[in-house]
């Protein structure tokens, strides 16, 4: 028998960020949007070559984990990181593991 130590809050949140950023079109979502710009669905959609619909439903978990806000304007949504420059060190950290990590860096 495994017997699992429980999680506290701050961990389960940041091992839900991660698997909200081990799906690739969520992560692309976040690195389009890291490049400082603020974006509609649309053309975010567009940028990652997928459907509005899918897009939004990535927006809408991004959006609970509190990973991005939006404003609206007139009848469209403009996205943004809810916090930047955090969010940027997180995607450098990993640009950085995935450098040394690789086959070819040994």
């Amino acid at each position: 028998m495994i017997i699992v130590a429980s999680v506290d809050e701050a961990e389960y949140r940041q091992s839900r960020l991660c698997r909200l950023l081990g799906n690739p079109i969520a992560f692309t979502v976040v690195r389009l949007l890291a490049e400082g710009k603020e974006m509609n669905t649309s053309e975010i959609a567009k940028a990652a070559g997928r459907s509005v619909s899918r897009i939004s439903n990535i927006l809408a978990a991004l959006r609970l984990a509190e990973v991005v806000r939006y404003q609206t304007e007139g009848t469209r949504a403009q996205y943004r990181l809810k916090h930047p420059r955090e969010t940027r060190r997180i995607l450098a950290a990993l640009s950085g593991f995935v450098k040394i990590a690789s086959p070819t860096h040994r």
